[in-house]
């Protein structure tokens, strides 16, 4: 986008916003500073100053270390264990979710804590035994957590009716009995299995949230769950409630959500280390990552595909692979990467290779 493309865009938001005289003047000052603070000169080679500006401080950061996300019990990695996991797009690890409220306060936490966790039947009763005579389940009721979670034995029959099929289910003061004649002695020997995991409520894969303080404000925190179920909670703040499950987060609030919780991840794990990187580098990296509208791992299998050299992907952990794979497809080299030229001894395009000069005879 050209500088006067830039200026005009500014006049039609000042035009819409209604934004004249003293205040439309410091917008263009403002404007005009940050666009001489992102100039770089012309062939700067800004992808090895950014790889350095990240990579040289993050030989120092700590090689193993945790710590306690908003002072809770939700353990989160920290220095390079943090950054492998960002860069990668490591899936194996547990992915923590703040939950901020509409109001802050901490009874409204814990209600939204009671919502979000995981409830399954056998979390509700005190006792389970099969009548072997009668050929019926017998479930007595645990009154006190009921009331805790807001339910009655009415709730947990619909649930399990819901859940559970070709059974019958009858309610007798604070018991349940679940029978069928349809089922066989080994059969009937499973429903008591099927029935203590039947779903009562909250949000599956939820074990337990932890309401913690995070800037005079208390936040729930918990390790997965569906992000897209907590934010259609209506206690729940969606504009401030974030996950760092990058997948989910990029599913639902799209990938310029992902980019700059990328971005604030990165700068908050080198900040934790003493660390301060500018933020155009890691917006970069950033920008890369997301370029192709899913949050790619910069690494062998996710940016390093993208990359049309055929010299630059075998020069990257797979040589021989992306050898083969080029000769078989009769792929073709236009040396017009950095790394592709330097690999054969040719000027590389960048600084001072990007001008050539003619001599006049």
């Amino acid at each position: 986008m050209s500088m006067e493309e830039v200026f005009k865009r500014l006049e039609e938001y000042c035009k819409e916003n209604n934004i004249k005289g003293e205040k439309k003047r410091e917008l263009e000052k403002r404007l005009e500073e940050l666009i001489e603070n992102a100039k770089v000169e012309p062939g700067e080679a800004l992808g090895i100053v950014c790889a350095h500006s990240l990579s040289e401080p993050a030989t120092q950061l700590t090689m193993r270390a945790y710590h306690l996300a908003g002072g809770a019990a939700v353990h989160m990695s920290l220095g390079l264990p943090r950054l492998i996991e960002l860069f990668d797009q490591r899936k194996n690890i547990d992915f923590v979710t703040t939950v901020y409220t509409r109001d802050g306060k901490e009874e409204t936490a814990k209600r939204v804590a009671s919502r979000i966790v995981e409830t399954k039947l056998k979390d509700l009763i005190t006792s389970i035994s099969l009548d072997i005579l009668n050929a019926r389940v017998e479930i007595k009721l645990d009154e006190k957590e009921l009331s805790l979670h807001n339910l009655d034995s009415k709730d947990v029959k619909e649930k399990i009716l819901k859940q559970v099929k070709g059974i019958e289910v009858e309610i007798s003061k604070d018991k349940i009995y679940v029978y069928s004649k349809k089922l066989n002695m080994k059969e009937f020997r499973k429903l008591k299995d099927k029935l203590l995991n039947v779903h009562i409520k909250g949000i599956k894969g939820v074990k337990k949230t932890y309401v913690t303080e995070i800037d005079g404000e208390w936040v729930v925190q918990l390790y997965g769950g569906n992000f897209q179920k907590i934010l259609q909670i209506d206690e729940v703040d969606p504009y401030r409630t974030y996950t760092t499950d990058f997948e989910q987060l990029e599913r639902v609030l799209g990938i310029e959500a992902a980019r700059a919780l990328l971005i604030n991840e990165i700068e908050d794990t080198l900040q934790k280390q003493g660390i301060n990187v500018d933020r155009r580098y890691i917006g970069l990296i950033a920008d890369l990552m997301c370029f192709f509208g899913k949050v790619l791992p910069a690494n062998r299998y996710g940016l390093m595909k993208k990359k049309k050299s055929v010299l630059l992907r075998l020069n990257f952990e797979e040589t021989i692979k992306e050898l083969f794979k080029a000769c078989v497809l009769g792929k073709r080299e236009e040396f017009n990467t950095l790394m592709a030229n330097l690999m054969v001894g040719q000027i590389s395009p960048v600084g001072t290779g990007m001008v050539k000069l003619k001599w006049k005879v």
